[in-house]
């Protein structure tokens, strides 16, 4: 009789260890694994919105216009007439400083600053 019981404890024992792997460790195993794929998501996700934040914060530091600075060969800023010195892209201002250091070659040495606003110099009689 108390092999009977025995067999008997052992195999409700054992039915429900199967019943407890099969749908309480199996499951728990599986959201962990689906967990962690969700974790690492998220975890792209936001570093993405962090280099994009970052992008956008260096974008709004740009200045918004480029000024062509004509300097003299004593070194001193001046203006010359005709010349156009206020562009909105850095390619433009690039291009144009180049014509005009090929145009005018030693004469003038032209530097390009970068603004916020536009800075419209006063004409000077040179």
């Amino acid at each position: 009789m108390i092999e009977y019981v025995l067999i008997t404890a052992i195999r409700l024992l054992s039915f429900f260890s199967k019943l407890v792997e099969q749908y309480v460790i199996n499951n728990f195993l599986e959201f962990v694994r689906t967990f962690e794929h969700v974790l690492m998501v998220l975890t792209v996700v936001a570093f993405f919105l962090i280099i994009i934040y970052m992008t956008m914060k260096q974008l709004k530091k740009l200045p918004k216009f480029y000024v062509i600075e004509v300097e003299d060969v004593y070194g001193k800023k001046t203006v010359v007439d005709g010349l156009r010195i206020n562009f909105t892209t850095f390619t433009a201002a690039k291009s144009y400083a180049q014509f005009y250091s090929n145009l005018y070659g030693e004469q003038y040495k032209f530097r390009i600053v970068g603004r916020n606003r536009i800075l419209n110099y006063p004409r000077k009689n040179v």
